[in-house]
């Protein structure tokens, strides 16, 4: 999916709209925040997507765009469980 998916619009006639997004987005921010805590205290990074570039926030409170796989004593399962539970994701 792409931007061509999407028509841009002014407003919507609908204020149900307005709130239900709202709130979508207030679950889903929570449920990334528990998940970058989670990673942090134990000690894997967190992937995400800006600008359509993958970053990494590092349990230091580093932002890298290295993959830093190599860097961390992680098997490759840890690795892929990690990036299954974190996908890159451009709302962060």
């Amino acid at each position: 999916m792409d931007n061509q998916d999407f028509k841009a619009v002014d407003s919507f006639d609908d204020i149900e709209i307005y709130k239900r997004s709202a709130f979508m987005n207030k679950i889903a921010a929570s449920a990334m925040q528990e998940e970058k805590e989670k990673n942090c205290r134990l000690g894997i990074p967190s992937a995400f997507m800006q600008n359509g570039k993958i970053y990494f926030y590092l349990p230091d409170g580093t932002i890298t765009d290295k993959e830093p796989w190599d860097d961390f004593p992680i098997k490759d399962s840890l690795k892929n469980e990690v990036l299954r539970r974190n996908p890159p994701n451009k709302n962060i």
